[in-house]
């Protein structure tokens, strides 16, 4: 039995608890969170916030984080990137035996211009209890993996033997686990599938079909393979399940958080509330573009039309005349 204990109680907290259960009931399993009606709600086998009325198995659950990583063999983060500092240095200060680190959040490390896992990385290195990080990365909905639709993800990690580890506590009947130790490729296909969604999105609410989706996402992967051997990534994990795969999910689907933002930036119906990951990168990777000067004209249009208030159709229009010729 291992003491496992999900920081964040939402839809990924939910079905990452529900994957770890159904690997190993033995398991004992925490799930920590500040919305008392969503813990109310775990407890009871539900999270109606998020899943309607769908019932999975019930959980123990807290809102006192320092209890709540007291005892953990696992630590599991499932929750928005912009909490993840606070997040860590309360990890630092509270473990009280040695812990493994498991990431399932995707972006930039806030405040920073280091993707997620590297971030995390450098906080947690001088501190002995904490024995490592692995990621977990790939096209992966919760509401699909709470109803145990079949999944396919990604542990991704420096330390092959924790990888290995994580891939055992995670994998069970509906949820598989790959192994990847191109951790910078993995995290630059889990940032630039957001920016490419919020696109996707555009595009769908301003009336654009099927013909303009394809090669919008496929001019889209070669600008994400621009990045990744900028940031120092293997190509070939842009095509596996954190690039392409990630992608096709979150660029075609309207549970994607990013495809529905473009969706709403069109129609005016922006929730100020919603975590989309993808602005945040768009931000931090049009930076880079700038001061690297980087040929990523896709990044360079969504951030002229979301930060610079340009008028939609003709930055798509201008995209269209002045893309390269040659494939």
């Amino acid at each position: 039995m291992k003491n496992i204990t999900i920081i964040g109680s939402g839809a990924l907290g939910s079905a990452f608890a529900n994957v770890l259960f159904d690997a190993n009931p033995k398991n004992n399993i925490l799930i920590y969170g500040i919305d008392e009606k969503e813990l109310q709600d775990i407890e009871k086998g539900r999270n109606t916030k998020y899943f309607n009325d769908i019932v999975f198995n019930k959980f123990k659950t807290s809102n006192d984080l320092n209890f709540s990583l007291k005892a953990a063999d696992y630590i599991v983060l499932a929750l928005p990137s912009i909490a993840i500092d606070s997040v860590i240095k309360s990890i630092e200060q509270n473990v009280e035996k040695e812990v493994l680190i498991i990431n399932g959040c995707k972006g930039f490390y806030p405040n920073t211009e280091l993707p997620l896992h590297e971030g995390i990385l450098k906080k947690i290195k001088s501190n002995k209890k904490i024995r490592g990080l692995v990621s977990i990365s790939g096209p992966s909905f919760a509401i699909e993996i709470i109803k145990k639709s079949l999944t396919s993800v990604v542990a991704i990690g420096y330390d092959k033997n924790q990888i290995a580890e994580v891939q055992k506590l995670f994998n069970n009947s509906y949820f598989k686990l790959y192994i990847q130790s191109d951790v910078i490729g993995s995290e630059v296909g889990g940032i630039y599938k957001n920016i490419l969604s919020i696109g996707s999105g555009i595009l769908n609410q301003l009336g654009y079909k099927i013909n303009t989706l394809a090669s919008y996402l496929t001019r889209g992967v070669k600008e994400m393979a621009i990045f990744n051997k900028f940031m120092g990534g293997k190509e070939k994990t842009i095509y596996g399940l954190t690039g392409l795969g990630d992608l096709i999910l979150t660029a075609t689907d309207i549970n994607s958080r990013n495809f529905q933002f473009g969706i709403n930036f069109i129609k005016k119906e922006i929730d100020k509330n919603a975590t989309v990951e993808g602005l945040t990168a768009l931000k931090i990777v049009e930076k880079i573009r700038i001061e690297n000067n980087l040929n990523l004209p896709i990044c360079s249009t969504l951030y002229n039309i979301i930060y610079k208030n340009s008028d939609a159709e003709e930055e798509i229009k201008k995209l269209w005349n002045n893309d390269e010729d040659e494939e």
